[in-house]
């Protein structure tokens, strides 16, 4: 039997990380410990994005998701939240309810993913690279997204005009010791 080629390892490796994230995020009874392994889980998710060579999407996942979300999440546990109060125990029958229907989208998964036809990674090869996704962005073919991007540049422009606007202060408003 032929062994396994590094990629392969790494993958197996990921993944297990991964579903072990994801399991600790949904039992773990500490509100932040669960947001940490959540941080691993999106974390494991983009490296096996990277793994795919879907570069954009694996930074995308780091710098939205982790970067922004889970942090905001950490922030507001942190803010609002009594981390020495005791947890709440989840009574016998949720549990067995919630096993259910684990076990059910487990199953379900399971069966979409054998109907599913494999796709040769010749296919989609380039696909997904920051230079494919750069290009698409900036084209100006119907493909293309020059306009939406252009749209969203305006956008975010005026909605950072209107907040220096809002926040600026006139000289004869200010505090006679700022200057």
């Amino acid at each position: 039997m032929d062994a396994l080629p590094l990629k392969d390892i790494l993958f197996y490796i990921t993944a297990i990380i991964m579903v072990a994230g994801a399991l600790l995020t949904v039992t773990v009874k500490n509100v932040l410990h669960s947001a940490i392994a959540l941080i691993g889980t999106f974390f494991s998710s983009a490296v096996l994005y990277f793994l795919l060579h879907a570069e954009f999407v694996g930074v995308a996942q780091v710098m939205v998701y982790i970067g922004g979300v889970v942090v905001f999440i950490v922030l507001a546990i942190l803010l609002t939240s009594h981390l020495g109060e005791e947890a709440l125990e989840a009574s016998k029958r949720r549990k067995i309810i919630a096993a259910f229907f684990a076990l059910l989208i487990s199953v379900l998964a399971v069966m979409l993913l054998r109907e599913i036809s494999s796709v040769t990674p010749t296919e989609t090869e380039d696909f997904a690279s920051l230079a494919s996704i750069g290009k698409r962005l900036l084209s100006t073919e119907d493909t293309g997204f020059i306009l939406p991007f252009e749209a969203i540049s305006l956008l975010l422009l005026i909605s950072l005009i209107g907040a220096i606007t809002i926040a600026y202060i006139p000289k004869e408003d200010k505090p006679a010791g700022d200057k």
